[in-house]
């Protein structure tokens, strides 16, 4: 059909699972997410069981023979042709993941645009191609897609990061069975929907479940790769469950980012971009600034100025004036997320924004952001991600001893290093042990680099060319020249 807002498509509160091209509706099991706001249940959502995932793969294979040989120019059409029609769903998407997450609108309306975002690069990008020849023989590397591919999503940005898998699938020639996280399924499910109107059925399908899902994703043979995104706990058992069928597997997991800032820094200027850092999102943000680790002789200025700034910060429902964070996205990291509070209260730690006192506010998952003034390296705070509104800040004298502070993590996803000598903040940033490191600005992941983290962070990388490969196995033609 013809790009345009021209889609047979409802916002209502019917929400399906799409095998084949087809909405299923129904189930013998349904759930519901949950809205943040207010702590009430949303929509149904039909459990898939066993035979909808057989039947999803077998869909996902069969589509698999004739998208994969389409050449990629093609196969760019009709993903730029999905980027037309999303333009004009910008409005509905953005209510419902105002819904579902309670971000504040103008972020929520920020993360449907990004989707568009991670369409124009993709498109922009071609599958590499090498040739060596010597005398003898001329050798052409050439990548192949790998098969269907499962797509285990996370629900602190429903859709980018869902769609930061399926693009690239779909472009090198791969099919793609989303699972959305059943805290946010009703973004994915209608956005999987609107995606029949423009691909060939069995191209890209959603199953929405519950905590039985992901096992039936990772141990199905007709399953090539696995990409995840979420907690290093979960992508450890992942991890194993593949490699009974030796899936690929994409792992972007947790993190605990350090942010060194030197004492040649603008206070005044940099204060907010260390606190947005921490907080956007309300924190929950994987490669979210986790601990900050800021000169001696700025220590004070620098922590008074940052604790203006996260009180300045208002906390409040997805369309309230000047709403710039929202609640915790579900009651299971709302828990989680209190007791770093508790801890750093009952240890005494300093509160220099916010305080230990949390309570439920009106049924909703709501924190106020506070900043814990030079917890000890042993603390809870600063050895575990927090993924909420609580930050710890250390001061520092030594450049040596404060890399080795920052590198002391299992995890390795993102770092920060904060000066006006560019040269001496790339200095330290080849030294941090992170995946991606970002010289003056909090972490922005972007389509155009690679993701990917190290240590327990993740195994492989997503975005960018090196992205793209992620979902192909390497085939080598080595043609020896003729002698008969």
């Amino acid at each position: 059909m013809s790009p345009g807002k021209t889609a047979n498509i409802s916002f209502d509160d019917k929400f399906a699972n799409i095998i084949n091209g087809e909405a299923r509706t129904k189930s013998d099991n349904y759930h519901q997410g949950v809205n943040p706001t207010t702590g009430e249940k949303l929509w149904d959502v039909p459990i898939a069981t066993q035979s909808d995932v057989d039947e999803a793969v077998a869909s996902a294979q069969k589509a698999f023979e004739s998208w994969s040989v389409k050449p990629i120019e093609e196969r760019k059409e009709f993903l730029k042709n999905f980027q037309e029609l999303w333009a004009g769903y910008q409005e509905e998407f953005t209510t419902l993941l105002c819904k579902e997450t309670g971000k504040p609108r103008q972020f929520a309306a920020f993360e449907v645009g990004a989707v568009g975002a991670w369409f124009g690069h993709h498109l922009s990008l071609e599958i590499p191609e090498e040739r060596l020849e010597d005398d003898e023989k001329i050798m052409t590397t050439r990548y192949m897609p790998l098969g269907v591919v499962g797509a285990i999503c996370p629900w602190n940005f429903p859709l980018v990061l869902s769609f930061g898998k399926i693009i690239p699938a779909l472009l090198t020639g791969c099919t793609i069975i989303v699972k959305p996280s059943p805290f946010t399924p009703y973004t994915s499910l209608k956005a999987i929907e609107l995606a029949q109107t423009i691909f060939p059925p069995g191209v890209v399908q959603v199953l929405g479940g519950d905590d039985k899902l992901g096992p039936m994703f990772t141990e199905h043979p007709g399953i090539a790769k696995i990409s995840f995104t979420g907690s290093i706990a979960t992508g450890k058992k992942i991890m194993a469950a593949c490699s009974k069928t030796l899936k690929r597997v994409t792992l972007e997991l947790g993190g605990n980012d350090a942010s060194i800032v030197r004492a040649d820094v603008d206070i005044e200027a940099t204060a907010p971009q260390l606190v947005m850092g921490a907080f956007q999102n309300s924190g929950q943000v994987c490669v979210a600034t986790k601990r900050i680790y800021i000169h001696e002789s700025i220590y004070k200025p620098m922590t008074e100025a940052m604790a203006k700034v996260a009180a300045s910060l208002k906390v409040g429902k997805p369309d309230e004036e000047g709403a710039m964070l929202g609640p915790i996205q579900n009651q299971m990291q709302f828990e989680k997320v209190k007791t770093f509070f508790q801890d750093s209260k009952d240890k005494g730690y300093k509160f220099i924004a916010g305080s230990g006192d949390v309570e439920k506010v009106d049924g909703g998952f709501w924190l106020q952001p506070a900043i814990i003034d030079n917890p000890p390296n042993d603390s809870k705070i600063i050895q575990e991600e927090q993924f909420g509104l609580i930050l710890p800040v250390q001061p520092y004298s030594d450049e040596e001893e404060v890399i080795n502070r920052a590198n002391d993590s299992n995890a390795g996803l993102g770092a920060c290093v904060w000066s006006k000598d560019e040269k001496a903040a790339e200095r330290i940033a080849l030294r941090l042990q992170a995946g991606s490191v970002f010289i003056n600005s909090f972490e922005k992941p972007t389509p155009q680099a690679i993701f990917s983290g190290h240590k327990e962070s993740g195994i492989g990388g997503e975005w960018g060319t090196q992205g793209l490969l992620s979902y192909c196995n390497p085939h080598v033609i080595h043609l020896y020249k003729s002698k008969l």
